[in-house]
């Protein structure tokens, strides 16, 4: 039996968004991986969260129901604690050994992985972002103005594999969660970076409202 390749892409999805989905569908149709695991986080001690996990969930599973290939989990909410990236795949190898996990990240995110730890062990310099590189494979996908990743220095550092997915994949990245929020009362129709269930699922719920 072959063993499926799955890439996890966390994040708040506060909310998702049309390059969330797009992402997901390309890494897909590059062969990239087998299957997208949209993974929402829980409450967290280094970001704000605007919408609670339930709704978050619901929003997520609104654009992604029946999708083949991608699916949404809770794992890393019923959790508990937010214990960062690392040690959550650490976790979820172990609950699915026979999958080959690769973490989907920002070019943004990616200059900051060496510092990442576990809130936890929240002392000095005791960082695992080194570790998770060397023991996770990669994909960074593109953030406007900044740049990807150096593919060569990433291997010459003896971490393991990275694949970008950027304008030459044919990926530019259009919307983000937070401008979508300010847009979302500024004006009376629908951002453009949201499909039309989520935005109905926004106003039914009065998300975002007090931002």
């Amino acid at each position: 039996m072959s063993i499926r390749t799955v890439a996890i892409f966390g994040g708040a999805f506060d909310p998702v968004h049309r390059d969330h989905i797009t992402l997901a569908h390309l890494c897909i149709s590059l062969k990239l991986c087998d299957e997208v695991w949209f993974i929402p986080s829980p409450n967290r001690w280094d970001k704000t969260l605007f919408a609670s996990a339930e709704h978050r969930l619901a929003m997520l599973h609104l654009v992604t129901n029946k999708v083949p290939h991608i699916k949404v989990s809770d794992v890393e909410i019923l959790m508990g604690e937010y214990r960062g990236s690392y040690v959550f795949l650490r976790e979820l190898q172990k609950l699915h050994p026979d999958t080959h996990f690769r973490l989907l990240v920002g070019a943004d995110t990616y200059s900051t992985i060496p510092h990442w730890r576990d809130p936890l062990h929240f002392y000095g310099t005791e960082f695992n972002g080194h570790l998770l590189l060397s023991e996770f494979e990669l994909i960074v996908f593109n953030r406007e103005g900044v740049p990807m990743p150096d593919v060569n220095l990433h291997e010459a550092n003896g971490y393991a594999p990275l694949f970008c997915v950027g304008e030459k994949q044919g990926f530019t990245g259009r919307f983000s969660s937070s401008e979508i929020r300010r847009e979302l009362f500024g004006e009376s129709k629908k951002p453009e970076g949201l499909a039309p269930e989520v935005y109905r699922y926004i106003i039914k719920h009065k998300l975002y409202r007090d931002l």
